[in-house]
């Protein structure tokens, strides 16, 4: 009985030693603006074909992407943006952000990194947002009019863009949903914003931000999944818009197309994943990792019988 006992106590003891291990092994995400890019997968250059969509060929810019589960992340490194009005607001919430950047919170990151022909000063990213990743296509070459990136063509009802003010410490400027489909799916471009958009003055804190670091012409785009669409996934959020009908969900564990305006018109199309990666197992994985040890302990014990 006390052999058994003690075989017990080190296939418990093992199994939390793998799920130790897995939690110990998880990458952190560099949150700096982009002077690094640990936890990043780089999406490839935007002067590349099956990346690049339309504009400019010329302004070239490196894509990243991540994905992962909010834990009381902090921005490092000094970068400038955050909230309402940009600067060193961070992750910080308010009144259109309520419930967002909770631990657990479902977490897409686009990063860009200038490697020539263009500036971040000032600048206005767009991020479109293909939510059953039908829409926007790469052009088949570099420089080709051929790549599908524009919204007004070819959104579809319930995709959404977002912008954000370079020029006003890279806060969130503005939302768009559109209600109907681009024009080039049949539709009649019916889009709709939550805010008056870049220029008027208007704009709330977003359950999105943008970091950037001038020195290095980088910066970092995060969006907060899960309470976005709790939030701006219905009528008329915050009473702002009575056309806003809600912009659409992104499954978890799922895909999304991406459309993205980063530098100077150049636009680049590529696919971002929105599932967190973790290096710690599955509940399977556990069950089949103790089985092994059982057995193991078994032929241990025939062998010494």
């Amino acid at each position: 009985m006390g052999s058994q006992n003690a075989l017990r106590a080190a296939v418990f003891g093992g199994v939390l030693a793998i799920a130790a291990a897995g939690a110990a092994n998880a990458v952190p995400i560099d949150i700096n603006g982009g002077s690094s890019w640990g936890g990043w997968t780089s999406e490839g250059m935007s002067n590349q074909l099956g990346v690049y969509g339309s504009g400019s060929s010329t302004a070239v810019y490196e894509v990243y992407t991540t994905a992962f589960s909010f834990n009381n992340n902090s921005v490092s490194g000094g970068p400038t943006g955050g909230g309402p009005t940009g600067g060193a607001t961070g992750f910080g919430t308010g009144a259109f952000t309520t419930g967002a950047f909770a631990n657990g919170d479902r977490m897409l990151g686009i990063g860009v990194r200038v490697v020539s022909g263009g500036s971040i000063t000032g600048f206005t990213p767009t991020v479109r947002f293909d939510l059953d990743s039908d829409s926007y296509k790469a052009a088949t070459s570099v420089g080709g009019a051929d790549g599908r990136t524009s919204f007004t063509s070819w959104s579809e009802a319930k995709d959404f863009t977002t912008q954000f003010e370079g020029a006003n410490s890279w806060r969130g400027g503005t939302l768009t949903e559109q209600v109907g489909n681009g024009t080039s799916n049949g539709g009649s471009n019916n889009q709709q914003q939550l805010v008056g958009g870049i220029g008027s003055g208007v704009s709330y804190d977003w359950a999105f931000r943008a970091f950037a670091q001038a020195s290095s012409s980088s910066y970092q785009m995060f969006f907060d999944l899960d309470t976005m669409q709790s939030l701006y996934g219905v009528n008329n959020p915050f009473g702002l818009n009575a056309n806003f009908t809600g912009i659409g969900t992104i499954g978890i564990n799922d895909t999304v197309r991406i459309s993205l305006n980063g530098l100077d018109s150049n636009n680049v199309v590529f696919d971002a994943s929105t599932r967190a990666p973790s290096n710690v197992p599955e509940p399977g994985s556990l069950a089949l990792s103790a089985l092994g040890l059982l057995g193991l302990g078994a032929v241990r014990r025939r062998k010494t019988a």
